[in-house]
């Protein structure tokens, strides 16, 4: 068996990029493996591809809970360690409980939300980086690992399905 090589197809059109995705699947390409790089934001579900699995929602609603504990440290708990009565007015005042509560709950969801799209997506990728020269001319650009023996095979649906180009793309240094 041959080593693994790298292709790339260009296609204007999105019907002939999903059939295409289609027929590499059924040659055996996982879809680990392909890539679509385009200039539009084509959901997964046009490409007829595994909707995207993200923990950013687990990280935003871990936030908010923390603010939320936050929170309720400094406006009920402190105020019962350091007692200072006044006026006649309960300890912990419900209304500006309340709004301190919502205050603390944003800022953490808020600097949560911020900093995990920032971790999730500038963590270092770890194979190689490769660009599709004529993305500026609003084409989709498929690009997969292929085994060398079935690199003709994806030679020729790429090119069955009206690929203006197929070829080997250039490594991209990190």
């Amino acid at each position: 068996m041959t080593e693994a090589t790298v292709l790339m197809g260009s296609f204007h059109d999105l019907e002939r990029t999903a059939e295409t995705l289609d027929r590499l699947r059924a040659l055996g390409i996982s879809d680990e493996d392909i890539t679509i790089l385009s200039s539009l934001p084509y959901s997964s579900r046009a490409m007829g591809r595994p909707p995207i699995a993200t923990k950013l929602p687990f990280i935003s609603l871990a936030s908010a809970f923390a603010g939320l504990l936050t929170g309720l440290f400094f406006t009920a708990v402190a105020p019962h360690l350091y007692v200072i009565r006044v006026g006649g007015q309960p300890i912990v005042p419900v209304p500006t409980t309340a709004v301190l509560l919502f205050e603390f709950t944003m800022l953490f969801l808020i600097l949560g939300t911020f900093l995990g799209v920032v971790f999730l997506n500038n963590s270092p990728s770890t194979g190689p980086q490769y660009e599709g020269a004529s993305l500026a001319d609003d084409r989709i650009e498929v690009l997969f690992r292929c085994p060398g023996d079935k690199q003709e095979a994806a030679r020729t649906i790429l090119q069955s399905l009206g690929a203006e180009k197929v070829y080997q793309p250039e490594r991209r240094e990190l």
